[in-house]
This record gives C-alpha cells, sequence and structure tokens, in this order.
C-alpha cells in the first residue's frame, strides 16, 4: 500500500510514487519514502513495518521508559531501523531537530558534493532515453559512474568520480556518441545591498559600486553585476538585489559582506527566494508557464489556501495550501519563513548557489 494521495514525505516533499516502501509513524501519521529516511533494505512490506518518528517516541514515555515501549511499538522492525534509531537519536537531541529534518539536512550537504561532477547528457536527434542510456553506457564502460537518473525532459544525468573523469567522460561523449554532454551549472548568487539612500542615482549604482569598492580588477566586471528588484525599506532607504558572478561575491564576502557607497557604508545579504506559482502554489515556475493553469485547473489562494486568487482573499485566516496537503503545522501562509516547505526550497537554491567562496 501507498501513502494517500495528499500525503508528501517529510524529506524530499514528493509524494509516494509506489517505487520504494512508505514509513508512517503510528502516533502522528506522517512519515516519508523508507530511502529519505534512511531505512533501507526492510524485509516486510511498508503497510506492515510499524514504526515511530523520534518527536512522538520522546512523548510516549519519560526517557527512563523510553526504550521498552519502543520495542512494544516497533515490534517486527528490522536491524536496519534500529540501527538508523541509535545512529540518528544523538544529532536529534543535540539539535533539536525531528528525524527527516536531520535526514535531509545531510542528504543536502552530500548533493553539493555530487554537484560538482554532475554531466547532463542529451540527444542530438530523436532518440530514447532508454536508448541513449544504452550508448553511454557502452562508451563510458570504464568510467564509474556513481550514480544516474532520467529527467522530465528525457536526458540523463550522471555523477562521476572526479573532476577529471567527468571532463575525460564529456569529451568522450561529444567525440564518440551523438550525444550532448554539458556540466551541471550552479546559479550565479544574488545579494541584497540594505538601506541604500534613494538619493543614490541607481543608473549609476553600479558603476558606484565597483569604483568604491575596488572591483576594477576584476575582468569585465561591469558586465558582472546588474539589478534584479528594488523594493523600499525604514527611513525611506531602499534595498537593492544584485545578480553578480561568484568572483564578484567572493570578493564582497572578503571585505566582510560590506559594500561602500557615496552616503556610507551598507550591509550586503545573500538573497535566496524561490520562485512560487502563485496560480497552484507550486516552486520552481510562475503562474504564466503553470501546466495546472493551462488545463483549466482552479487556482489556490497563498493566504487561506481556498479556491479562489490570493489578490481577491478577504479572509482573516492563514493557512498554508502546501503544509496542509501534507498535514503537518499549517497556520501560516505559503511563503511564510515559518513554513517548512518554503525553507526547504530556500535551502535548495542556497545549496545549488556557487557563492565562489
Amino acid at each position: 500500500m501507498g501513502s494517500p494521495v495528499d500525503e508528501l514525505c517529510l524529506v524530499c516533499n514528493e509524494r509516494d510514487d509506489g517505487k520504494v516502501k512508505w514509513l508512517k509513524c503510528l502516533k502522528c501519521k506522517l512519515g516519508g519514502h523508507s530511502t529519505c529516511m534512511r531505512m533501507t533494505g526492510l524485509k516486510s512490506n511498508a503497510s506492515e513495518v510499524n514504526w515511530v518518528c523520534d518527536p512522538c517516541a520522546l512523548v510516549i514515555k519519560s526517557e527512563v521508559h523510553l526504550r521498552e515501549e519502543i520495542n512494544v511499538m516497533t515490534d517486527g522492525v528490522t536491524l536496519a531501523v534500529e540501527e538508523a534509531v541509535s545512529a540518528q537519536s544523538g544529532q536529534v537531541e543535540k539539535d533539536g531537530m525531528n528525524w527527516a529534518e536531520v535526514v535531509s539536512r545531510c542528504r543536502k550537504r552530500k548533493r553539493t558534493q555530487k554537484n560538482k561532477n554532475l554531466l547532463i547528457i542529451k540527444a542530438k536527434g530523436s532518440k530514447k532515453a532508454v536508448d541513449m542510456k544504452k550508448e553511454v553506457e557502452e562508451l563510458l564502460s570504464d568510467v564509474q559512474i556513481m550514480d544516474s537518473k532520467f529527467t522530465n525532459k528525457g536526458n540523463i544525468v550522471i555523477n562521476l568520480e572526479s573532476e577529471e573523469k567527468r571532463n575525460a567522460a564529456q569529451n568522450k561523449l561529444h567525440e564518440v556518441g551523438n550525444l550532448i554532454a554539458s556540466n551541471g551549472k550552479r546559479w550565479d548568487p544574488k545579494i541584497m545591498v540594505c538601506n541604500v539612500a534613494r538619493n543614490e542615482d541607481k543608473e549609476s549604482l553600479i558603476e558606484e559600486i565597483i569604483v568604491r569598492n575596488n572591483l576594477e580588477s576584476i575582468d569585465g566586471v561591469m558586465n558582472k553585476m546588474k539589478i534584479v528588484s528594488e523594493r523600499p525599506a525604514a527611513g525611506g532607504t531602499v534595498h537593492y538585489v544584485l545578480k553578480c558572478d561568484p568572483e564578484v561575491r567572493a570578493r564582497i564576502h572578503g571585505m566582510n559582506d560590506k559594500l561602500k557607497l557615496k552616503w556610507g557604508v551598507h550591509q550586503v545579504y545573500d538573497r535566496y527566494f524561490p520562485l512560487l506559482c502563485y496560480h497552484c502554489l507550486k516552486f520552481g515556475h510562475k503562474s504564466d508557464s503553470c501546466q495546472c493553469k493551462v488545463k483549466g485547473h482552479a487556482p489556490h489562494c497563498y493566504k487561506c489556501a481556498g479556491q479562489h486568487e490570493g489578490r481577491s482573499c478577504q479572509s482573516d485566516v492563514r493557512k498554508c495550501f502546501n503544509c496542509a496537503a501534507s498535514k503537518c503545522q499549517s497556520e501560516h501562509s505559503v511563503s511564510s519563513l515559518s513554513c517548512p516547505i518554503f525553507t526547504s526550497e530556500v535551502n535548495r537554491i542556497r545549496l545549488n548557489t556557487n557563492h565562489g567562496f
């Protein structure tokens, strides 16, 4: 048996696809994929695995009788689960996070290391992904592929052991195979320059930053910075969001994240704000390109999660549609900093940004 249609994995925020076992806490009824929860090797079916998450286990009994209670409730759990409990419990108590959050953080840390040696493989002509995979395996039979996956666009992403092997594989695919291989490029950073005086000339702001902070030594620096957006701030000042090159970001970081301008010194922060569709309330695209909107599905309100546009919402109730769907605490808006799904998306952007340092 899989998870309910509206239930999301606590670690990856994806629904149950039926391909891996699904674990659900006996007490809070929340759970996720066994692979995401680092509980591989379960011999029984997902519906037969009795499991209690760490926060619920701490509530069930005082620390003295905790192990006895867990043994009763988790009768039939394999050794893999018991080892996972022992491995994670110390970090859960130390950091004050639940099991899913600890595992998620570990997975994200490993993901940043993998991104360095990724190859995205596309076919030059019309070719099925399965046939493309066979060709890649034949061409790279002497290279150890750490892991691979298919993308929604029919491409293949492979992760190699080192940068040298990735470059060698890329050259071989270009020369021998009818394939296009490119590196998994990370995003350029965005920074927010805080409390800039309104009488600073916006048109010459980039030039002002370069001259007053000795950034002229960076080759082509004028083309490596641009203003993305601005918003009013306290005291009649303005916060400017700039997109810049990793080399520029590293130089600013070396100046203690401060920039000199005509009217003072301004603090600089990294800006991570995920792209949110205000029609389906999913991350990663705008409402202009939303497939749910094209298919005629009703919009969801980003304030109260009702089936209407957020701009016309008159309700004082705050409810997150994404958290409500995954049966989490949802008394907040969809882009609230207290939303675990929103913060997970922010962390994804942060980990996939090339800061240059």
